[in-house]
């Protein structure tokens, strides 16, 4: 396995409440957890002056985020065996801020969010075409359902972490290639392929 596709909310860094409260107003968490069943974008529909400041708002908030120390160091010590990529739902500005600020950009060979491309599907598909890539090779790193369905869609395995966005009982139903309870426990399961 030479390839590992991380998504970046409730993996990387836990977003849920921020996001809850920026993007999910009007709405309880459970509703707003929902909305990651599918594609995100594909379920909330903002117009698009709201959005835009919702998303400026994000980006000042991504400024101040601090990394875990813990995953920073598991993500570099992956980057020295494995290409790593992110694939997101969220904006490429702020995940560029967040990584910039926290001084780990270099581990990543590129960054995708939803300037690339709102379904992520298609960005599987273009790293897949643009680095070459075989799926068999490939591994996906996520913590909700929506985002398992997607990987499915191109055959791609995934890892899903129940202490993000969805618990465990919702990662099931995706049929994910396995389910983990930490960070340290991804990095296991990478160990072990």
């Amino acid at each position: 396995m030479k390839t590992i596709i991380f998504d970046f909310d409730g993996v990387i860094h836990d977003t849920f409440e921020l996001a809850h409260e920026i993007f999910g107003e009007n709405m309880s968490k459970d509703e707003y957890r929902n909305l990651f069943n599918g594609n995100i974008h594909e379920c909330h529909k903002v117009e698009k002056e709201k959005h835009d400041g919702m998303h400026k708002l994000q980006r000042e908030v991504f400024k101040s985020l601090k990394a875990d120390e813990n995953i920073k160091n598991k993500l570099e010590m992956l980057s020295e065996k494995h290409v790593l990529f992110i694939v997101s739902s969220n904006q490429e500005e702020a995940l560029n801020t967040y990584f910039q600020n926290n001084n780990f950009t270099h581990v990543f060979k590129e960054i995708l969010g939803a300037e690339s491309h709102q379904s992520k599907v298609e960005k599987f598909k273009y790293l897949f075409r643009k680095y070459d890539l075989k799926v068999k090779d490939c591994i996906f790193v996520t913590d909700t359902l929506g985002d398992i369905l997607e990987g499915n869609k191109v055959g791609l395995r995934t890892i899903a972490v129940d202490f993000g966005f969805h618990e465990r009982e919702r990662l099931e139903k995706g049929n994910p290639f396995k389910i983990v309870s930490s960070f340290d426990e991804v990095m296991e399961v990478i160990k072990e392929m």
